[in-house]
């Protein structure tokens, strides 16, 4: 038996299958009668091993992703809907647009976060945070633009 095995079988991690500690019986020395008795070790007799150990780091979580996009066509919305599908927060920069362009993907855009009961969130000029429905937005963030600025420059 190696060192490893005997380190594993004195913290109770693994049972060795060549010992066999079922049910042990000791014979006294037929020959010659005397008072000792047949002794047995049973398996309730050993000490027991914790058996409420619970090994850390078991699963492999799955990481939750929040992908960038910097769409420079209408038709790359689509990539970013697909990411979306797949429960993957994205912000989008729509600053490659146009105006007319924007518009549109933030259309397209806001009717896939409804469809996944997800939400939409402006977090910079011709910025936005479209989350699916396993992400929880919590904050805010203040908007430094003014209204006019905003009107006449973004979407």
């Amino acid at each position: 038996m190696s060192i490893k095995n005997k380190m594993k079988d004195f913290f109770g991690l693994e049972e060795d299958p060549n010992s066999t500690y079922e049910e042990e019986y000791t014979v006294a020395n037929a020959a010659a009668p005397s008072t000792t008795e047949t002794s047995v070790v049973r398996q309730d007799d050993r000490p027991k091993s914790a058996n409420n150990l619970v090994a850390l780091n078991t699963k492999k979580k799955d990481r939750s992703k929040v992908v960038l996009a910097e769409p420079r066509v209408f038709a790359e919305a689509q990539d970013i809907s697909d990411h979306l599908k797949e429960n993957r927060a994205v912000i989008v920069n729509l600053q490659r647009m146009s105006k007319e362009q924007s518009r549109q993907v933030v259309n397209f855009l806001s009717g896939v976060v409804y469809a996944l009961e997800g939400s939409m969130t402006s977090i910079g000029h011709n910025t936005i945070l479209c989350t699916p429905n396993n992400v929880e937005l919590t904050g805010s963030i203040s908007n430094l633009i003014s209204e006019d600025e905003l009107h006449s420059k973004g979407w």
